[in-house]
Formats: C-alpha cells, sequence, structure tokens
C-alpha cells in the first residue's frame, strides 16, 4: 500500500475490528463443519491474536478518555 491509501483510511477502532473477528470466527466455524479442521485451526489461532491486539487497543482507548 502506498503512503497516500495509507492516509486516505481511517484508523480502525476497537469496535470495526471486533465485527471482523466475529465474521471470521463464523468463517472458521463453516471451515471446521466441512472438514478443514487445519484450516479452521490457522484461522483461529490468527483470530487469537486479534483478540489481544483488539484487547491493547481497547486499553488504549480507555486510557485516552481517562487522561
Amino acid at each position: 500500500m502506498s503512503k497516500k491509501q495509507q492516509t486516505n483510511t481511517p484508523p480502525a477502532t476497537a469496535a470495526d475490528i471486533e465485527r471482523s473477528i466475529q465474521a471470521l470466527n463464523k468463517m472458521a466455524e463453516r471451515l471446521w463443519g466441512d472438514g478443514r479442521e487445519a484450516e479452521a485451526k490457522a484461522l483461529l489461532d490468527a483470530l487469537d491474536a486479534l483478540n489481544r491486539a483488539l484487547d491493547r487497543i481497547r486499553i488504549g482507548e480507555s486510557r485516552k478518555t481517562l487522561h
């Protein structure tokens, strides 16, 4: 992505990320149901990392409102 494209995109909020995580979790469930456990496991591992990032974003947002 070029710098120009990055500056035109507003930063993702915690709510944006949470909605994406929920959609991807549904995808992982479908993969698992289709017998594609390896793909589902990889997606769930990635979702775990996203959840940790979401927690850090929420902590940062709450600190901003306290100051």
